[in-house]
């Protein structure tokens, strides 16, 4: 598990292991991690295999000498679309995920949210599975963040999180789906900055990494003091190249600075 005080000395980087790109074996993308000596791993975890998932996730961390950080359950966005009877067991199950996530090594939990104002009474269904999972959690002190997905406003998931009422409560910021729902990242990043636990580092619908705002980006989190991790996400048909172009280009704008140099031979 990764230490507040390491967040506090550097950056912390990650990247998820569903978003690279499909060519790649899990092997493959996990030795890509460590060649890169990112600072850990994000993985998804669905309910119906999450056991054999975790193992699957842990046995390659520890070959490979790295940490997994946080998780993502996915499913927790169709919540409201669950029929009223069958909603506590699917809560339930989310619940089960993210105990396994927490025994996998995870301090933080990303849940997906497509709340918005016109539809209030989505807020209030996943106001109510929020709770569930911080109890489920509770003795872990596992942070549970909702990232605003589908077109869903920062704002509108961060009122989510505050209507939570609860110090695990807190906002997965995504700066891609900003472009997506139309909205600034820079000053939708500052002003929402003290309810971050995570970035999710990506390009837009028609905005490549390189082309987002970056060092304004990188201003924000520095001057206010963010001491939370970032995450790549990296969805393109270019291999792990993608993943290194990504890479250097978060070095170039002072956004991440590896622990250690990695191994400059990558594998074919």
């Amino acid at each position: 598990m990764l230490t507040a005080q390491e967040g506090r000395t550097r950056m912390l980087l990650g990247a998820g292991t569903d978003t690279i790109t499909d060519d790649c074996t899990l092997e493959q993308k996990f030795a890509e991690f460590r060649r890169l000596n990112l600072d850990f791993v994000e993985v998804p975890l669905r309910s119906s295999d999450a056991s054999a998932q975790a193992e699957t996730f842990r046995a390659l961390a520890a070959a490979h000498g790295l940490a997994i950080a946080s998780a993502v359950v996915a499913e927790f966005v169709r919540l409201p679309d669950v029929p009223e009877a069958e909603r506590t067991d699917a809560v339930r199950r989310i619940a089960d995920t993210a105990r396994i996530a927490v025994d996998l090594g995870c301090d933080l939990v990303l849940i997906p949210v497509r709340v918005k104002p016109e539809e209030p009474e989505r807020a209030e269904i996943y106001a109510k599975g929020y709770a569930e999972l911080l109890a489920a959690t509770e003795q872990h002190g596992t942070v549970i963040a909702a990232e605003f997905v589908g077109g869903a406003l920062p704002a509108d998931a961060a009122s989510l999180v505050q209507t939570v009422d609860d110090p695990r409560a807190r906002l997965f910021f995504d700066i891609g789906n900003c472009l997506y729902a139309g909205a600034d990242p820079v000053s939708d990043l500052q002003a929402l900055l003290p309810l971050v636990a995570q970035v999710h580092l990506k390009g837009g619908p028609d905005t490549p990494l390189a082309a987002m705002p970056l060092r304004e980006l990188h201003d924000v989190l520095r001057s206010g003091g963010f001491a939370g991790r970032c995450a790549l996400e990296i969805e393109s048909p270019k291999g792990r190249q993608s993943l290194r172009d990504a890479v250097s280009v978060l070095r170039m704008y002072g956004l991440w600075t590896p622990a250690r140099e990695g191994n400059t031979e990558h594998a074919a």
